[in-house]
C-alpha cells in the first residue's frame, strides 16, 4: 500500500507533467489544481463550468479567489480532466506539504527547533518575516489556532502557495506580498520567526538603514557596514513585544565578523539577545553553509551561546538534519545548560568584538604563566599588497641584493624559497617600509588549513619584502626569543591559540588586534634559549633531509634517462 508521501510525489509529478511546456512556472499551477480539486471532491454542489463560475460558487475568501485566478487562468479545461481521479485528503496534504518547488524553504527540523523555544500560545500574535510558501506555521503550528498570524514575503509565487496554505489552517492566517526590510508593520507581536535570505544586496537596504538609524539611534557608519542580517533583527527587535521571544536564523559570518560587531554590541549591551546555537552545516538543501539560530527577548544581562556544530543525524549523504533526540539534546542544553554550552556576561564579550559563537568561548586555550603577546611585540605590520604587474616589472633572474617572500614560500616553521628565485632588480620606495627587519617573524593573515610562521634571516647587505598575507612581526629580544616564540606558534597550543584568536568559518582569518591579544607562555630568557636552539637545530635537520628528498625524487624521475 502506498504511503501518502508517495501519493503526493506522484500526483505533483502527473499534474506538472500536465503543465509541462504550458506555462513558464508549474508550482502555482500545481497547487492551485490540487487545492481547486480539493474543494470539488468535497463541495458536490460547486459548479465546474468554468474557473469564474467555480471561484463564485466555492465559498472562498478573495485572497485565494485571486490566487487561484492568477495560477489557473486558461487551465481550466486541464483541471477538469483530473476530477475524480486523486483522494480529497490526499490533494489537501499536497497543498500543504509539497515544497518540491521551492528552493531554501526552511528545513523541517528548524522549524520544529524554533517552534520549540518559541511555545506558541493560543492568544499569541504571531509574525513571520519573508514567510516563503508558509513552511513555519505549517509543522509548526497546525492543532493550535492563535490569535492572529502574518507573514510578509516578497516572492509573490512563494507567497500565493501561502495565502492557500493559510486558508487551510485557519481564518486568522494573512500573507502579505511586501518587502520585508521596507514594509510597514501596524502592530506588535507576541512570537516571531524569520529564516530570511543570506547576504542581501541593493538599494532596499539603504532605505531600510535609513529607517532603523532613525528608529533605534544606530550609529551611521556603522549601520551602513553591516550585513542585511542585522537588519533583518532589529527590524524583529523594533516589532516584538517587550514580553514576546522571536527566533531568527542568520549566517555565521554575521556572529563574529568585523562589520557586523556594532550590531551585536547594540543589541547585547540592550539585552535583545536571549541565546545563540550555531548549528551544523549542510542542513539546508541549496547550500552547504553553516547557520546559526538566534533568540531574541527583550531584558537579558547574559546570552546563553550553545555550540550545536556537531549535533546532527544524516538525512542523505550530501544533506544532515536534526533528528528528534538531537532537538531534545539543543533545548536541554539551552535550558539546563552542559559541556556544549556557556553564558556569557556582556564584560566578557567586549573582549571579544561581541562573538556569538560559542566554540570561541569553549575552546579557549588555557596558557600558564602567559603574557599578552603585544606586551613583547616591538613592530608589527601588514606585508606590502604589491601589484602583480609591479613585481613582475623587477623580477630579477640574476640574484641581487632584494628578494621577496609571499604566503607560498612559509611553511613547516622556515622560509623556502628555491635558488634563483624571487629576486627584484631594485627596492621601490613603496616597498621599503615591507622589508623585513632581522629575526623576525612573518604570520599569515589566513589559516590554509593552520596558520603558518617562520622567523626570518637577513643581514645589512640583503633585504627580503614581504608580500601579500603576511604579517611582519619584529619581536623585543629584550623580552623573548624569536625562536622560542616560533617554537610556541609551531606547537599544537600555538596552533591552538592562533585558531583561537582567529574568526571565520569557512576561510580563518586573524587580526592585528587579536595577534596582539593572544597569550604567550613566556619562562625566563635562559630557559627560552634552549627551547630555541632545540628548535633552530630541529629546523636544521628538517632543512637536510628536505635536500635529500629532493635529490631523491630528482633521481626516480630520472631513472629511465640513466640506464637508457
Amino acid at each position: 500500500m502506498k504511503s501518502t508521501i508517495d501519493m503526493i510525489r506522484e500526483i505533483s509529478f502527473e499534474l506538472s507533467e500536465a503543465y509541462r511546456g504550458k506555462i513558464a512556472y508549474n508550482g502555482g499551477a500545481v497547487i492551485s489544481t490540487a487545492y481547486a480539486l480539493s474543494v470539488i471532491e468535497r463541495t458536490p454542489t460547486v459548479s465546474t463550468d468554468s474557473l469564474k463560475a467555480f471561484i463564485e460558487t466555492s465559498n472562498i475568501s478573495s485572497d485565494v479567489s485571486e490566487v487561484l485566478s492568477r495560477n489557473l487562468n486558461g487551465l481550466w479545461e486541464t483541471v477538469l480532466s483530473f476530477i475524480g481521479k486523486f483522494d480529497a485528503d490526499v490533494l489537501k496534504e499536497l497543498v500543504l506539504y509539497d515544497n518540491s518547488f521551492f528552493e531554501m524553504s526552511t528545513p523541517v527540523s528548524l522549524v520544529n527547533l524554533a517552534s520549540s523555544i518559541l511555545e506558541i500560545k493560543e492568544q499569541d500574535k504571531v509574525l513571520d518575516i519573508c514567510s516563503g510558501s508558509a513552511t513555519f506555521p505549517i509543522y509548526a503550528l497546525q492543532g493550535t489556532k492563535v490569535s492572529e498570524y502574518t507573514g510578509v514575503e516578497i516572492n509573490f509565487n512563494s507567497n500565493d502557495i501561502a495565502v492557500l496554505r493559510g486558508s487551510l489552517l485557519g481564518d486568522n492566517y494573512t500573507f502579505v506580498i511586501n518587502n520585508a526590510l521596507t514594509y510597514h508593520y501596524t502592530a506588535s507581536y507576541d512570537k516571531i520567526f524569520s529564516n530570511y535570505p543570506f547576504g542581501l544586496r541593493g538599494n532596499d537596504l539603504d532605505e531600510c538603514r535609513r529607517k532603523l538609524q532613525d528608529y533605534f539611534v544606530f550609529d551611521s557608519s556603522c549601520i551602513s557596514r553591516c550585513s542585511s542580517d542585522w537588519l533583518f533583527n532589529a527590524i524583529i527587535i523594533r516589532n516584538l513585544k517587550e514580553t514576546g521571544k522571536a527566533v531568527a536564523i542568520m549566517t555565521n559570518g554575521a556572529a563574529f565578523n568585523k562589520p557586523d560587531m556594532y550590531m551585536r554590541q547594540y543589541f547585547a549591551e540592550n539585552g535583545y539577545i536571549e541565546a545563540v546555537i550555531n548549528l551544523p552545516m549542510a542542513l539546508f538543501d541549496q547550500t552547504s553553509i553553516a547557520t546559526t539560530m538566534v533568540v531574541f527577548s527583550h531584558n537579558n544581562s547574559s546570552i546563553r551561546l550553545v555550540n550545536a556544530e556537531n549535533i546532527f543525524s544524516k538525512e542523505s549523504r550530501r544533506l544532515n538534519t536534526l533528528s528528534e533526540d538531537n532537538i531534545r539534546f539543543i533545548l536541554d542544553c539551552l535550558n539546563n545548560g552542559g559541556d556544549n554550552t556557556i553564558d556569557i556576561s556582556l564584560a566578557d564579550m567586549r573582549d571579544h568584538d561581541y562573538n556569538l559563537m560559542a566554540s570561541h568561548y569553549l575552546e579557549k586555550p588555557v596558557v600558564e604563566n602567559g603574557v599578552c603577546f603585544g606586551d613583547i611585540i616591538k613592530n608589527i605590520a601588514r606585508g606590502s599588497q604589491v601589484k602583480p604587474e609591479l613585481l613582475e616589472s623587477i623580477k630579477s633572474i640574476i640574484p641581487t641584493r632584494y628578494r621577496f617572500i609571499s604566503l607560498a614560500n612559509v611553511s613547516n616553521g622556515s622560509v623556502d624559497i628555491e635558488e634563483g628565485q624571487q629576486y627584484i632588480t631594485e627596492l621601490p620606495k613603496t616597498l621599503e617600509k615591507f622589508v623585513i627587519p632581522d629575526n623576525s617573524i612573518v604570520l599569515s593573515k589566513m589559516a590554509s588549513p593552520t596558520f603558518r610562521t617562520a622567523v626570518v634571516n637577513s643581514d645589512s647587505n640583503h633585504s627580503i619584502v614581504a608580500t601579500g598575507n603576511l604579517y611582519i612581526i619584529e619581536i623585543d629580544e629584550s623580552k623573548a626569543d624569536p625562536y622560542y616564540i616560533q617554537a610556541f606558534f609551531d606547537s599544537i597550543a600555538g596552533e591552538a591559540a592562533l585558531s583561537y584568536a582567529s574568526g571565520g568559518s569557512v576561510v580563518k582569518t586573524i587580526s592585528v588586534e587579536a595577534v596582539k591579544s593572544i597569550m604567550i607562555p613566556l619562562p625566563s630568557l635562559d630557559e627560552q634559549k634552549v627551547i630555541a636552539q632545540k628548535y633552530q637545530a630541529a629546523l636544521d635537520e628538517y632543512a637536510v633531509l628536505k635536500l635529500k628528498m629532493k635529490k631523491v625524487l630528482e633521481r626516480k624521475r630520472t631513472l629511465l634517462d640513466r640506464e637508457g
